[in-house]
């Protein structure tokens, strides 16, 4: 009598939920790795509209016009004690810069986790694409948001800003995911479905 092994012992679900996830893992990281960051193909406009997002918030944010707040693409210093120049949003009043936003503050690969969640798990096509194109908006619309928040604290509370940037607003947009994450799995057909490929497994 043949033994089942450990793989054969998780469940069919979540067995399809892990493989679906490490195919679209690697697929993402070779395709952005060897085709999308060398040209910032989807960084650069992202990183663009996150930064003339922020300072149109702020203006917004600043109706009797006393600052004028503007955002332009320009090359920054690397942080974390690297050297050379990376290309940023840098977000200003008048000629001040108070923000720079670079590549890895636009939240593609936040966006890419939530639509890859989403894609491994069972709905049907309409409910991905509804919750993967309202989602991406939302998320970018509150990174936006946040950015125009740390503008404000580094202006008014400057001893705030390290923790804001580094704990406050991740979490608040990790939890802003989460959420939508819960509401796409409170669709009755998901559990259905769930079910189903658990008793077929």
């Amino acid at each position: 009598m043949i033994r089942p092994t450990r793989l054969n012992r998780i469940p069919k679900p979540v067995s399809q939920f892990l493989l679906k996830a490490a195919i679209l893992f690697v697929a993402w990281k070779a395709v952005y790795l060897l085709f999308l960051l060398p040209g910032r193909v989807l960084d650069k406009p992202l990183t663009y509209v996150i930064g003339k997002g922020t300072a149109a918030t702020l203006r917004l944010l600043n109706p009797s016009g006393d600052a004028n707040y503007n955002a332009i693409p320009t090359m920054h210093p690397k942080g974390f004690g690297n050297e050379g120049l990376e290309p940023v949003m840098a977000v200003r009043s008048d000629q001040t810069v108070l923000l720079n936003i670079a590549d890895v503050c636009n939240g593609l690969e936040l966006l890419v986790l939530y639509a890859g969640l989403i894609l491994c798990l069972p709905a049907t096509r309409r409910r991905k694409i509804g919750y993967i194109t309202g989602g991406i908006v939302a998320i970018e619309v509150l990174n936006v948001i946040r950015c125009a928040g740390l503008v404000l604290i580094y202006l008014h509370k400057p001893e705030w800003l390290d923790f804001s940037h580094h704990y406050l607003f991740t979490l608040v947009v990790y939890a802003f995911i989460f959420w939508l994450w819960y509401l796409f799995s409170r669709d009755p057909e998901f559990a259905k479905k769930l079910q189903l490929d658990a008793t077929t497994g």
